[in-house]
């Protein structure tokens, strides 16, 4: 009997391992081939594409620093590096945690102002220098608050074997409370709302154009709003639809786990929420491949190794000079 339960348990471990490799493999493809495919094509360097490629290269970091560790925890079924290393996989698995969010707020809030509201509002609000601040100070905000709780003595970090990671650990009752409302309401809640808000009516206006009501496009000056257009946003709203079917529940376990159950909560359970968020990582570059013809051709160029040259075509450049970057 024991034998029996033996190779079950080696049978899970083999099974787990192996999931956990094969996301790590398809994320480290998939968020390479989107970087690159913005590297050789100009006409990926939209506004809008800042924040695809903030999110893939957050994957990336995910895909270099998060899951491999998370992977040898899974083999070894114990935790496989020192206290410097576990640190370091703590540090970077919250901050992809925390900034994910983050990043799919602004890019909802992006597409929500591009379709729904006027071009000069567009320009103002989310030039590329804007964006670029935008992203650079969300990304600054989460390092820090991550970092300095940390050096102030606040918090330190454990290795849990039922996340397959290195986490946070709080140092008292009330820091911990605090610690929670924080990043539910600036890391989950606030990014949520801005997402549901901006894919509620850009959905609306994707269906007004749908139905053939141009014209109301038209009367509130969003001229330039085209199929193009309409069709990103679509393939922007499937990414954000998966990442909330993947990050939703891992939040819920998470919290369920810290704040209620503690360690009655069953491994497999808490497991559950480290594969969710993995898949997340794994899942958005082909989500901007299936969904974007000019993300996909790029794909297929690269996957078959035909890198000629980069595109800097003259038309594309002087059609962007003529429409604001999206």
């Amino acid at each position: 009997m024991v034998g029996i339960l033996e190779s079950g348990s080696t049978a899970l471990k083999v099974i787990e391992a192996g999931a956990m490799i094969a996301l790590n493999i398809l994320s480290l493809l998939g968020n390479i081939l989107v970087c690159l495919s913005v590297y050789r094509n100009s006409s990926l360097r939209t506004t809008t594409n800042l924040y695809i490629i903030a999110l893939a290269v957050t994957d990336l970091i995910a895909a270099t620093l998060v899951m491999p560790p998370a992977t040898g925890v899974l083999i070894t079924g114990g935790r496989p590096f020192g206290e410097t290393a576990c640190q370091i996989h703590a540090y970077f698995s919250l901050f992809v945690v925390y900034v994910s969010p983050v990043t799919m707020g602004l890019t909802a809030l992006n597409r929500y102002i591009r379709i729904c509201k006027s071009n000069k509002k567009y320009s103002l609000y989310f030039s590329k220098k804007k964006s670029r601040i935008f992203l650079g100070s969300a990304w600054t905000f989460v390092a820090l608050y991550i970092l300095i709780p940390r050096l102030t003595g606040l918090q330190d970090c454990h290795f849990v074997s039922n996340y397959a990671a290195c986490l946070n650990s709080h140092l008292s009752n009330f820091g911990k409370i605090l610690h929670y409302i924080v990043v539910l309401g600036l890391f989950f809640v606030l990014p949520l709302t801005m997402t549901t808000f901006s894919y509620r009516n850009v959905l609306k206006k994707i269906r007004e154009h749908n139905a053939g009501t141009a014209q109301s496009l038209r009367a509130n000056n969003n001229e330039t709003v085209t199929t193009t257009e309409i069709r990103l946003s679509k393939s922007l709203f499937v990414v954000v639809f998966a990442f909330m079917l993947c990050w939703v529940p891992a939040w819920v376990i998470t919290i369920l786990t810290r704040l209620f159950f503690g360690n009655k909560m069953p491994r497999n359970v808490q497991l559950l929420c480290t594969f969710f968020v993995n898949i997340s990582n794994s899942i958005n570059a082909f989500t901007y491949a299936g969904m974007n013809p000019v993300f996909r051709r790029e794909f297929r160029k690269l996957l078959r190794c035909k890198f000629g040259v980069r595109v800097e075509s003259s038309s594309s450049q002087q059609s962007s000079s003529r429409r604001p970057a999206t």
